[in-house]
């Protein structure tokens, strides 16, 4: 486990930072074995980048981090750097687990139920600006319009609630089961949308995915119930 901390942000990061390990064992037992031979994280000043990077074991963070950003960027050692998108088109395979793992990590830690993060996003109480409820609505989360868009808020908590309504229908076991199952099957490999749906739909043959993908994978605006 390596460090790098830029001076500036020392104190600030050392509080979460210290949870490092934690978080990696936490997503050991969420996600499944941790997929390279060592962690970290990188903290810059605030001014040097404009966005934390997820890159291979030792992401790097805009400032001091807190631990939800840390959790979201350990996630995609699993989900993006290990398991990583055929095209820029699937970023949602990355960005959706990523935010949706910042959830469960809420939920069990005494934050808010990802059920009741879903729900806020569903009715438009879950960020301040008006602006970002109606982009989560501007596109599905598997169709990006254009390269400007493969980031934008669709991918990331639209994809998190694809992946809550598929919890919804398996059941919290399965879907945790489905969770490490996903990344040991592409673990070091691409994958993209299509084979993500096509495993899910082998993990639960008994059930009945087509109105996720419908509605919330690939469906334009917002879908008529939660």
């Amino acid at each position: 486990m390596y460090t790098a901390v830029d001076p500036d942000q020392a104190r600030a990061s050392r509080a979460v930072l210290a949870r490092l390990g934690e978080v990696v064992e936490w997503g050991e037992r969420t996600f499944g074995p941790y997929p390279f031979s060592s962690t970290g994280a990188i903290v810059e000043r605030p001014g040097d980048a404009g966005y934390a990077l997820e890159t291979q074991n030792r992401p790097v963070f805009p400032g001091a981090p807190s631990t939800e950003l840390l959790v979201h960027e350990i996630a995609h050692q699993w989900y993006g750097d290990s398991v990583t998108p055929k095209t820029w088109r699937d970023m949602w395979l990355n960005e959706g687990f990523a935010t949706y793992a910042t959830w469960l990590w809420e939920e069990e830690h005494g934050g808010d139920t990802a059920q009741r993060t879903f729900d806020a996003l569903y009715a438009g109480t879950y960020f301040d600006e008006a602006e970002s409820d109606e982009e989560l609505w501007s596109f599905p989360p598997a169709r990006p319009p254009d390269a400007a868009h493969i980031s934008g808020v669709p991918v990331y908590q639209g994809g998190a609630m694809v992946l809550h309504k598929i919890r919804q229908t398996v059941g919290d076991g399965p879907f945790r089961a489905l969770l490490k199952g996903w990344a040991e099957k592409y673990r070091h490999g691409n994958a993209d949308t299509g084979d993500f749906t096509a495993y899910v739909e082998e993990s639960a043959p008994e059930k009945d995915f087509g109105g996720i993908w419908a509605d919330w994978l690939y469906g334009e605006g917002k879908p008529r119930r939660p």
